[in-house]
């Protein structure tokens, strides 16, 4: 019989697996993978243009091409683009990030073949209407302007810009003017310089029928590589290191957002998975020194905790909470402890169980499924990595050691190079 006073001896994760993905090139220079898995008929489709704001030399322009591409085609408007959807089943998902774009449907295998007809007209015939872009610049403006009264979303601006400058992509704010620069040649001409298959790649997911390669083939095929070949974005200076700080003074907050944080680098550092597990002991997760101290040891604040966010180009960490007024100050005094704490105590053995069955667990859920695994493996295509980048993290997870995670925050969390940003009172 089950006794359920005795826990079930704890397994440690030696190795996942990964659902293996096959790929080819087309001509046009499209790359395409497939992962097959899974028990439910259905595909995701996902195309990955690298056409971010990093490629845009005015403000909103690649957040808008994005955004509008389902607003009507050479062959569909907006309303019979959304009707297709509709009877196809199919959702339409898309993301416009810092370094690239994507365009990803879900639908049903029965469809499969009129969807993907669908994306492909979307991705490379769009219209960009002149109302519509209208429409949508000034429903984005307004959201802006109630944004603006956020603490919290203005910490996050505010803080990018200190990281890395005011005109750098990754630390440009947006203003109000903005939102009245682009105009409709402005999304074409950005749209024919960025989306092309050369530019992309392909990644299906699901219960991949055997002809996927035909399909994409066919409906992916135009779009060759211009005249002038590959375009290549423009280059932006980073910011050197040293502290800031700024406090903006929002009338009328109860709380104030607290953002500090530096500029690091991105996962193909050699040091990124012991950064990850070290921010993670940091601030990472429920269980984390910021969360016991700050939340259910000081009770200033529901939640506090700290990331690392790798970019293509680079990569930084931050600290975010939101405090009532009257203990921002000591809440700030909380989060340097515990950065001199993470480099002068090292972390007990119960913190370092918590800690591996934590990310562990994370770190296999992460690939349950194949549009999960689509997903990381995204990743390793953005970064021009392959599948010894995770097994890498699951030994350095085993093998880390307190000493280890000292010596890595005294390396890269030390208060030297700090940026910090308090919004509100």
């Amino acid at each position: 019989m089950l006794n359920r006073k005795t826990p079930p001896e704890r397994e440690y994760i030696e190795e996942v697996p990964y659902i293996k993905p096959k790929g080819t090139k087309l001509d046009n220079g499209l790359s395409l993978y497939y992962l097959e898995g899974g028990t439910e008929d259905f595909v995701k489709v996902e195309f990955v243009l690298f056409a971010g704001s990093f490629c845009q030399e005015k403000p909103l322009v690649s957040f808008a091409t994005a955004n509008l591409l389902r607003s009507g085609s050479l062959n569909h408007n907006r309303q019979q683009i959304n009707e297709l959807l509709d009877y196809y089943s199919a959702h339409l998902q898309v993301e416009a990030m810092k370094d690239f774009v994507s365009v990803s449907i879900f639908v049903l295998n029965k469809y499969l073949e009129p969807a993907i007809k669908l994306l492909a007209d979307i991705i490379f015939r769009p219209t960009f209407p002149e109302d519509e872009m209208l429409n949508f610049l000034k429903n984005q403006k307004q959201l802006h302007l109630v944004n603006q009264k956020k603490v919290q979303h203005l910490a996050r601006t505010y803080f990018t810009e200190l990281v890395y400058g005011e005109q750098h992509p990754y630390g440009y704010r947006l203003k109000p003017e903005d939102f009245d620069k682009p105009s409709r040649d402005d999304l074409a001409l950005f749209h024919k310089r960025w989306y092309y298959p050369a530019n992309a790649f392909c990644i299906v997911s699901g219960r991949v029928p055997e002809n996927i390669e035909l399909l994409v083939s066919k409906y992916f095929k135009e779009g060759v590589i211009q005249d002038d070949g590959i375009p290549q974005p423009p280059q932006y200076p980073m910011l050197s290191s040293g502290s800031r700080k700024v406090f903006l003074e929002v009338p009328g907050a109860v709380q104030s957002a607290i953002r500090v944080g530096k500029q690091l680098f991105n996962r193909t550092h050699p040091a990124y998975h012991r950064l990850k597990i070290t921010n993670a002991l940091f601030g990472g997760y429920f269980g984390s020194r910021l969360m016991q101290n700050i939340r259910q040891e000081k009770g200033y604040t529901y939640g506090v905790f700290s990331n690392i966010i790798s970019l293509k180009r680079s990569g930084f960490f931050f600290i975010s909470t939101q405090v009532g007024a009257d203990v921002r100050k000591s809440a700030l005094e909380e989060i340097y402890r515990e950065i001199r704490e993470l480099r002068n105590r090292p972390a007990t053995e119960s913190e370092m169980e918590s800690l591996r069955n934590y990310l562990g667990g994370s770190f296999l859920r992460s690939f349950d499924g194949p549009v999960a695994q689509s997903e990381r493996f995204r990743e390793l295509l953005i970064f021009g990595l392959d599948y010894s980048h995770f097994d890498d993290y699951l030994k350095t997870l085993k093998t880390i050691t307190p000493e280890a995670i000292m010596e890595t925050a005294a390396d890269y969390l030390n208060e030297d190079g700090m940026m910090e940003v308090v919004a509100g009172k």
